[in-house]
């Protein structure tokens, strides 16, 4: 009986290389993507945790395994060859493959499961901890979430070194490494006394017109504040700064100064009348906050199931604010909504 033909007959010996390449494992092709991005080896050790000589031997048995040159090597780093390039693509496609397969298995598990990190800005653990509390334990009874908050900074330090599974975050930059969720907006008001200051909107350019304290200057808030003063010749000076959204609200609760705060931030005080929240105009500044994670890193049951409970408790949350300002309004008081959730999602996000 004839035997089917092998490529292994052919003269280049191609069976002969595909069978040797049987040895190549998933952390091979993850340690050369590294190494492809990273440019130096010395990076991609820093990147990995894995020693700088056993990278560099980990390329040279690539290479004579697949019997190509795949990296040029100079004082300056590394650098792909075309046959480089081409498996770094391939690579890619097959990590990806390899991370959805990893991620479809462990979402069959129908009971979800284990711990899950969430950081949040100051504003918002007040307004949504005991409801999510009340529905992670109704709805995500195996599930143990621990919260900590901090400003957007921090928590886009800390989501990106993988210290938290998840981020609240106020208008995040495009960033191709996170995968986002808006959840609401909100208006930017100057916040004072009521006796002091009316309900109308306020000009941004009347700003200057008041004693005025803000977000630092670090703050994605503030950048967004001092971009739109840049563009009318103004440059804003306030009196004090700081990333504490209390101490601001302190001191508008004082008299002493108007600080420049999300409406949500004073919510209870403006429904009980101890402060107003003047929504500031031409431009319209809005903020956006979306919850983020790292598209890299899976997410279990527990992380998907997670996400769409806290997306469901901010929405009524907030749903629920908007209600109570608009029943303020039909008493004659005429405060400004802090949101139109989920109506303006059409729109494009600003990057900042």
């Amino acid at each position: 009986m004839g035997r089917y033909p092998r490529l292994s007959d052919n003269a280049d010996g191609t069976f002969r290389e595909q069978e040797r390449m049987t040895g190549m494992e998933i952390r091979h092709l993850r340690y050369f993507v590294a190494i492809a991005e990273a440019g130096s080896l010395m990076k991609a050790s820093e990147r990995l945790h894995v020693a700088q000589p056993a990278l560099s031997v980990h390329v040279s048995n690539l290479e004579v395994e697949l019997g190509v040159r795949l990296v040029e090597r100079s004082n300056r780093g590394i650098t792909l060859t075309e046959e480089g390039h081409v498996l770094y693509e391939r690579a890619l496609t097959m990590l990806q493959y390899h991370e959805e397969a990893i991620m479809t298995l462990k979402s069959r598990k129908t009971i979800a499961e284990g711990s899950v990190s969430i950081g949040v800005p100051s504003t918002l653990p007040g307004l949504i901890g005991a409801e999510l509390y009340r529905a992670m334990k109704q709805d995500l009874p195996g599930v143990s979430l621990y919260m900590v908050e901090a400003s957007t900074a921090a928590l886009y330090e800390w989501l990106q070194d993988g210290k938290i599974d998840f981020a609240i975050l106020f208008s995040i930059p495009k960033d191709v490494g996170l995968d986002v969720m808006p959840l609401y907006s909100e208006d930017f008001s100057l916040v004072g006394l009521p006796d002091e200051h009316g309900n109308d909107d306020i000009e941004f350019v009347d700003l200057l017109q008041h004693e005025l304290v803000m977000p630092c200057s670090a703050t994605s808030w503030r950048k967004i504040l001092d971009i739109a003063a840049g563009e009318r010749g103004m440059k804003l000076a306030p009196r004090f700064e700081t990333e504490s959204m209390t101490a601001l609200r302190s001191i508008a609760l004082s008299g002493e100064g108007v600080a420049v705060l999300p409406r949500s931030c004073v919510h209870e005080e403006v429904l009980a009348r101890r402060l107003t929240a003047r929504r500031i105009v031409n431009p319209d500044l809005k903020g956006i906050k979306s919850i983020a994670h790292l598209k890299n890193k899976p997410m279990t049951a527990a992380h998907k199931q997670s996400r769409e409970l806290i997306r469901q408790i901010v929405q009524q949350v907030f749903d629920r604010l908007d209600h109570e300002v608009q029943a303020l309004s039909s008493q004659g008081m005429s405060f400004i909504s802090p949101s139109a959730l989920f109506q303006r999602f059409k729109r494009p996000l600003r990057a900042v």
